[in-house]
């Protein structure tokens, strides 16, 4: 049963659209500015480690994301959601302007710091009024549909950060501004979810929903496990081809782009492999399988066109993968743990992000060559998706069929 009436149908999926639009302030938080960073070095290049520095300025919010999104769930479940989120929107969009007039390295970082703890307020409550607003079907659309928005957004982010850094590397921060409308918006068309209702819809679920701190740990294991594997190619696309001696910006960034499209594809993906009824676990299959075939076939690329072909599988597979595990986490959250149990999934997530390029490196010293570390990938990855195979046969992994909703 859809908690909302029909009589809300058209508010119901501006909402949603704005719960999703909300989402993708995540990655917009680091991607605008990425292209300007050589500049933004250069303006600091008399700080001593600069070098390392400025990568902060970029990666730290992440990092905040990692460690507060599940304290942020905890606060959410006990204190409310709506109020919270609006007042961080507005606070990310303050803080994230900061830049444009700060004169120090360290008090950018500092903002940047800042921007990380709202940007963790952002994206764990979005998602958990996702799962308090909209039920069986049509939740399981829009978390799907979380990951189409954020790397179609991560695009266009990296186009705008491109073209607005041109006019000098603090130009791309005045983009943070436009998230006041979001926050107008949200303060206007949100509102705080009741408990009898939410506790009413856990109820016709199609099975009854306990909290299972063992499962959610579980799930956020396997989260991070997909984490690292996700960011694997997204970091390290430009020394592959550089290891087989294509050396050419334009051929590493065609790549990318191409698997992003992939990656799209993938979130879509996931309707019509539910529809085919197809569980958790046989999608996880899926997707750690071809992530895993990709870095073993990639292993032994000898050319830019084949390291294109196993992009794409990669692509595909991430784009499965990730909306999967948010649905399969949200699925077995009763609303009053789904705030903690919601940011606990995002920190998870982010961790294995960050952590990501940091045990791809140290793995790489440990087996000689990054070709031999995309190997050693693949065949951590294909054992988990056989093990994912056989949880799918287990009843707590099942999903429900995605039907065509007739209102949302």
């Amino acid at each position: 049963m859809n908690m909302i009436s029909d009589n809300f149908e058209s508010k119901s999926k501006f909402v949603a659209y704005l719960l999703l639009i909300l989402n993708c302030l995540s990655p917009m938080a680091a991607i605008v500015i990425a292209p300007s960073l050589p500049q933004m070095q250069a303006e600091f290049s008399n700080i001593p480690n600069v070098e390392f520095l400025v990568p902060i300025a970029l990666t730290i919010p992440g990092l905040l994301v990692a460690l507060l999104s599940p304290v942020v769930g905890l606060i959410a479940d006990k204190y409310g959601r709506k109020k919270m989120l609006v007042m961080a929107t507005f606070i990310y969009s303050l803080i994230g302007v900061l830049p444009l007039f700060l004169h120090s390295l360290y008090a950018i970082i500092g903002s940047r710091a800042i921007l990380g703890m709202a940007e963790a307020v952002i994206v764990t409550i979005s998602t958990t009024l996702i799962g308090d607003y909209y039920s069986g079907a049509i939740r399981q659309r829009y978390l799907a549909l979380q990951t189409t928005f954020a790397s179609s957004s991560a695009i266009l982010f990296f186009m705008i950060g491109g073209v607005l850094g041109e006019f000098g590397w603090r130009v791309p921060y005045a983009v943070y501004a436009v998230p006041v409308v979001l926050g107008i918006l949200g303060a206007f068309m949100l509102w705080e979810p009741k408990q009898q209702q939410m506790s009413a819809d856990d109820d016709h679920e199609a099975q009854a929903v306990t909290f299972q701190p063992k499962l959610l740990f579980f799930i956020c294991a396997v989260t991070c496990i997909g984490a690292l594997a996700f960011m694997i190619l997204q970091i390290q696309m430009a020394f592959i081809l550089g290891s087989i001696g294509e050396t050419s910006p334009k051929v590493a960034g065609n790549i990318s782009s191409a698997c992003s499209a992939l990656i799209v594809a993938g979130t879509l993906s996931v309707h019509l492999f539910s529809r085919l009824k197809l569980k958790v676990g046989h999608n996880l299959f899926i997707a750690f399988g071809l992530i895993g075939l990709s870095f073993l076939l990639m292993s032994h690329a000898t050319s830019a066109d084949q390291v294109l072909l196993y992009a794409l599988l990669n692509g595909f597979g991430c784009g499965l993968l990730l909306p999967t595990l948010a649905i399969w986490n949200m699925k077995n959250l009763p609303w009053f743990k789904r705030g903690i149990g919601t940011g606990m999934w995002y920190g998870s997530y982010c961790l294995g992000m960050f952590f990501s390029p940091i045990l791809f490196v140290a793995a790489t010293k440990f087996t000689g060559n990054l070709f031999n570390t995309l190997a050693l990938a693949g065949w951590v990855l294909i054992p988990l998706a056989l093990i994912a195979l056989v949880l799918g046969f287990v009843k707590g992994t099942q999903t429900q069929p995605v039907a065509t909703p007739d209102k949302a």
